[in-house]
C-alpha cells in the first residue's frame, strides 16, 4: 500500500518563536549578515525570514519604548542586529512568575511519553531552591485520555483491536478493526494512526472520540503487515477544495493548515486545503467574501454565495 507524502500547513506562532530563539542569537554574534546566507542556514525562504525577523524587531521589554526593542533591520540585501542594554541584564523570576513555570514545567512532564529524566525535569530541579520554603505545594493534575495508553500498547505489542468511533463528520457511529501504527499528539488532541478494515486505508482516529478499546488477540508486526507509520494531519478521510485567494483574504485563509500553495503573478495565491465539512467552508468563503473564489470541487463553486443567500434570508 503506498502512502503519501506529509503535507505541511503554514508554520505556526510557536514554531515561529521557537526558531527565532535559535536565530536571534546566532544572528546577534555575527552583527551583519547576508539576508540569503541566514535563509540558507535555517532553511527558511527570504520571505518567511523576512517575516520572523519582522516579528522579532517588535519583541522588547515594558515600556517598549524603542531602546527597548531588539534591533534588527534588514538593508540591502543584508540583515543587522543589536541587543538592547535590558536584554543584558540577568533574568530575574517574580514568586508568581516562579510558580506558573513550575506548574507549566509540571503540567508538561506530567503528561504520557514525557522523559522524566529528561532536560525539562532537570531545569525544574533547578527551580526548587528558588521556590518560597514552607508547605507551599505546586500540585499538577493532567486530565487522563480514555484508552491513550491502551493505544501506545496496542502500538508496541502490534495487536489488532476493535473500536466502537464516533465521526463528528457524519454523526454516526461505527464499529471497526483497526491495526495501530502510531500515537501522536495534534493541536491538543491525542490521535492513534492506523490501518482500518472498513476503508481499507490507513487513518488517523481522535482517540477521544473512541467508545469502546477492545484487542482481539490478534498480533502482527507492524514492519511485516504493511508499512511503517507516517504521521498525516489530514487523513484520507476529509476531502479537499482548491481556493484563488486574493490578498485581501490571504491571512484570514492561512490561518488554517493546507496541503499546497502557488503564488499568483497579481499577488493571489491559489491554495488546496482539507475541508472538514461544508458548512466550515461556507463559514470561511462568507468571511472572506469576494476575495477569495472556489475552482474545485464544482459542487461548491456557488458555496459562498448561497450561504450568504442563507444568512440574509435569516435576518430578513
Amino acid at each position: 500500500m503506498a502512502m503519501r507524502k506529509s503535507r505541511r500547513g503554514p508554520r505556526g506562532a510557536a514554531e515561529r518563536v521557537e526558531g527565532l530563539l535559535v536565530m536571534l542569537p546566532w544572528l546577534i554574534s555575527r552583527k551583519r549578515v547576508k539576508l540569503s546566507d541566514m535563509a540558507k542556514q535555517f532553511k527558511l525562504s527570504e520571505k518567511e525570514l523576512m517575516n520572523d525577523l519582522m516579528m522579532a524587531a517588535m519583541c522588547g521589554v515594558p515600556p517598549y519604548t524603542p531602546d527597548a526593542l531588539i534591533d534588527v533591520f534588514v538593508d540591502e540585501g543584508e540583515v543587522f542586529a543589536e541587543v538592547p542594554l535590558m536584554f543584558s541584564r540577568p533574568l530575574q523570576l517574580n514568586s508568581a512568575e516562579l510558580f506558573a513555570l513550575q506548574a507549566m514545567g509540571s503540567a508538561a512532564l506530567s503528561m504520557p511519553g514525557a522523559d522524566k529524566k529528561g532536560p525539562l525535569a532537570s531545569a525544574l530541579k533547578k527551580l526548587q531552591p528558588l521556590l518560597p520554603k514552607g508547605d507551599a505545594v505546586v500540585e499538577v493534575d493532567v486530565k487522563a485520555v480514555k484508552f491513550l495508553v491502551e493505544a501506545q500498547h496496542a502500538v508496541s505489542a502490534g495487536q489488532f483491536v476493535a473500536i466502537d468511533y464516533f465521526s463528528p463528520i457524519s454523526g454516526s457511529h461505527s464499529s471497526r478493526t483497526i491495526f495501530p501504527r502510531a500515537v501522536f499528539e495534534q493541536m491538543g488532541h491525542w490521535y492513534v494512526r492506523a490501518d482500518d478494515d472498513q476503508s481499507g486505508d490507513i487513518r488517523n482516529f481522535r482517540i477521544d472520540r473512541i467508545q469502546k478499546f477492545t484487542p482481539t488477540g490478534k498480533t502482527a508486526d507492524p514492519k511485516i503487515e504493511g508499512i511503517e507509520a507516517e504521521v498525516d494531519f489530514f487523513g484520507t478521510d476529509m476531502e479537499t477544495a482548491t481556493l484563488m485567494v486574493r490578498p485581501a483574504a490571504l491571512r484570514l485563509v492561512e490561518t488554517y493548515p493546507y496541503i499546497s500553495r502557488e503564488p499568483q503573478s497579481d499577488g493571489s495565491v491559489k491554495i488546496e486545503m482539507a475541508v472538514g465539512s461544508q458548512p466550515w467552508l461556507g463559514r470561511l468563503l462568507l468571511r472572506g467574501g469576494d476575495a477569495i473564489d472556489v475552482l474545485e470541487p464544482a459542487k461548491w463553486v456557488d458555496l459562498g454565495v448561497h450561504t450568504a443567500q442563507a444568512v440574509l434570508k435569516r435576518y430578513s
